[in-house]
């Protein structure tokens, strides 16, 4: 019985320092609104969280907005490091694959979309290049080479005098008709096929391929990747930054929250945390009335 009696008093202490701890990390959120008793608002109500709520908001805020997530950040997460490497990386083993292949993942077709978009780009571009031949001068320039041809020819024989530059041109004034209703009457059917396979050609070639066509090899590709990645990044990280205010975003974020989700997220961040300051109130409580029974 003495020894219960001695035991008592740390007991109770810590009895109530646990409570007291549990009560005060449970009143950070709790009671979510003001409470009254006979018209007179209840202490300490509504709890710490609820009512510094816009505040708190504020704050986590500009700490995001300024000291967590900067410009500076940013740039040296994405810049010179795996994520530069990963990009330029993914930009060349893309460029290997056929264009064909690349433009319909892009655009999610299938072959006979594509098939089908060849067939009348090539309708559209042959259409164009003739109706640009039909009304250029290449018939008159023709015809007017072909009479310097003619007249140069016949210089250094015996027929210059009996035929005279006036003659020829009068011969050939006419082809240049001719030759622009060929041109616009026929066109299509040798202009066509040609386009049609130069497209196809073109989609059956890689992206390096292409590019290999002027000069730029792998390693010169990298270095371009590069340095566009970079120049982006430089440029559209103070862009995003101006226009997004990330500290307004956290604050209308965390005001939008409800206090039940707020305390579901402190629990998952810090459960550990607030269960040591509770069972502290334990020990605490214990080692107050430990030293009050050694002080009688």
């Amino acid at each position: 019985m003495e020894i219960l009696k001695m035991l008592a008093a740390p007991l109770i202490g810590a009895v109530i320092g646990y409570f007291t701890n549990y009560i005060a990390v449970k009143m950070l959120f709790f009671p979510q609104h003001e409470v009254y008793f006979m018209g007179h608002r209840v202490p300490f109500t509504p709890g710490a969280i609820p009512k510094g709520k816009p505040r708190l908001a504020k704050a986590v805020g500009r700490v995001v907005g300024t000291e967590l997530v900067t410009k500076d950040d940013i740039k040296a997460k994405l810049l010179g490091g795996e994520i530069e490497e990963r990009i330029t990386d993914t930009i060349t083993a893309e460029l290997s694959n056929k264009l064909k292949d690349e433009i319909c993942k892009l655009t999610k077709c299938s072959e006979e979309t594509y098939a089908d978009g060849s067939s009348k780009l090539s309708e559209m571009l042959s259409r164009q290049i003739v109706d640009e031949l039909t009304a250029s001068q290449l018939p008159e320039i023709v015809v007017s080479k072909c009479n310097d041809s003619i007249q140069e020819k016949l210089s250094t024989t015996m027929f210059a005098k009996l035929i005279p530059e006036e003659k020829i041109q009068s011969f050939t004034a006419p082809l240049a008709g001719k030759m622009r209703s060929m041109i616009e009457r026929d066109g299509m059917e040798f202009v066509k096929p040609v386009i049609e396979n130069k497209l196809t050609d073109f989609g059956e070639k890689s992206g390096m391929e292409l590019l290999e066509l002027i000069k730029v090899d792998e390693e010169r590709l990298g270095e371009l990747t590069g340095k566009i990645y970079r120049s982006a990044v430089n440029n559209y990280v103070d862009k995003l930054f101006e226009k997004l205010d990330f500290a307004a975003m956290v604050e209308d974020k965390i005001n939008g929250m409800s206090v039940e989700k707020m305390e579901q997220l402190v629990q998952t961040v810090m459960k550990k945390e607030l269960g040591t300051i509770v069972n502290l109130g334990a020990l605490i409580g214990f080692v107050l009335g430990l030293f009050n029974l050694i002080i009688k």
